[in-house]
């Protein structure tokens, strides 16, 4: 999951990525990765705060 939370922390299109990200693991499909998106709570840091990022008003 580094990758994932590489791809979050530089702002990269993780959707986008994923698909990818998953053959290269041999999972089935995406659905089946993001069983392990849970364990790592640097990744979850990294998608809250695009969350948040979100949530702002453009200046």
């Amino acid at each position: 999951m580094t990758t994932m939370a590489n791809w979050y922390a530089t702002g990269a299109d993780v959707a986008h990525l994923l698909p990818a990200l998953s053959t290269y693991l041999g999972h089935i499909s995406p659905a089946t990765t993001y069983w392990y998106l849970h364990a790592c709570p640097q990744l979850m840091t990294e998608a809250a705060k695009r969350l948040e990022a979100s949530w702002e008003e453009p200046s």
